[in-house]
């Protein structure tokens, strides 16, 4: 049995070379604009086993910043030259926001393992150029993006229930835009007061886009204005028109979205005035749910009526005998001996 043991931990010795190595690569689109994110991976590889596990190399960046996006370790396998190899690859985010040269300089690795002396690996310099499009009108509003979706909804609140609106009611525009492969900071501000009209802006919303096991694909920005109209007349609101770049096809996208157009008329006589209140919709859905579970219940109830009124008469009976009065006999004797 112990030859046996030996035996199988030679083989073992003699198939694991206990070598180590590390890679690294640039994973970027063939042509790279500011504000395009790219991804540095770094595979950490071995034929033996992750003992001490591997310590990853300095992020050192030129013409970019690294951003803290949380993206999952992979483990990977490749066989090369009859010998298996396992891997361990950290990716990390990297963002330029100006056009020259992303630049990553060489950089020598210690490796460590366990029973092993140190040894020393050299990543070579990586490089990737960056430029801005053709035709950029607005550099501070220049937005890459994989795809892009703008909605819209309105959101009209009143101080009485009619169909008019007057002077000091509330129009509320809510703006969503969802971007894939982009960060929240990118969005730029996307509704304007307009002349003519007092507004109120609320704070933005900002949160990532997942997908998967929750790793992020993009960002979703909301923003909310409110118009305040302070005199009677037209107040028209603008379309929203943003452009934005497609990383994907390489060109110009335009997102719209359709303005509006309200009559205001004057304000309200005095002692009229009361909490603003939305017209929100009604939702359905509820009723229709309870509805429905109503129809099925007196359904139920038809089809097993006999079951039914037969269990009411025994629970009936069952209580009644057990509240029944039941008599005692006389416990206490009538004549007593003095």
């Amino acid at each position: 049995m112990k030859r046996l043991l030996v035996c199988l931990l030679s083989l073992f010795s003699l198939v694991a070379h206990a070598e180590m190595t590390m890679t690294r690569e640039l994973v970027a689109a063939e042509k790279l604009v500011p504000g395009q994110p790219v991804t540095i991976a770094v595979t950490f590889w071995t034929d033996s086993w992750f003992n001490p596990p591997p310590q990853w190399p300095e992020m050192v960046i030129e013409n970019g910043n690294l951003l803290n996006t949380p993206l999952p370790n992979q483990l990977l396998t490749r066989n090369s030259a009859g010998i298996s190899w396992s891997g361990i690859r950290m990716e990390r985010q990297i963002l330029t926001w100006d056009q020259g040269t992303l630049r990553f300089p060489a950089v020598d690795v210690v490796m460590r393992s366990a029973n092993q002396p140190p040894k020393t690996v050299s990543l070579p310099m990586l490089e990737k150029a960056v430029a801005w499009p053709a035709d950029v009108q607005q550099p501070d509003r220049f937005l890459p993006a994989r795809s892009l979706q703008l909605t819209q909804k309105w959101q009209l609140y009143r101080a009485a229930d009619d169909a008019q609106l007057h002077v000091g009611d509330v129009i509320e525009r809510v703006v969503t835009l969802r971007a894939t492969e982009v960060i929240a900071a990118q969005i730029p501000q996307l509704l304007y007061a307009i002349p003519g009209s007092a507004s109120q802006r609320l704070p933005p919303q900002n949160s990532d886009l997942t997908s998967g096991r929750d790793e992020i694909v993009g960002a979703q920005r909301v923003e909310s204005l409110r118009y305040l109209p302070a005199q009677p007349g037209e107040l028209i609101i603008p379309p929203l028109r943003l452009r934005w770049w497609d990383t994907r096809q390489q060109q110009w996208q335009i997102a719209e979205l359709s303005g509006a157009h309200y009559s205001i008329a004057a304000a309200r006589p005095a002692g009229s005035e009361q909490a603003l209140k939305a017209r929100a919709p009604t939702n359905w859905k509820p009723l229709l749910i309870a509805a429905a579970a109503v129809l099925l219940m007196l359904m139920l109830m038809m089809l097993f009526r006999r079951s039914l009124l037969h269990s009411l008469q025994r629970l009936y009976q069952r209580t009644r005998e057990y509240w029944r009065t039941v008599s005692l006999p006389d416990l206490t004797p009538t004549k007593r001996k003095r």
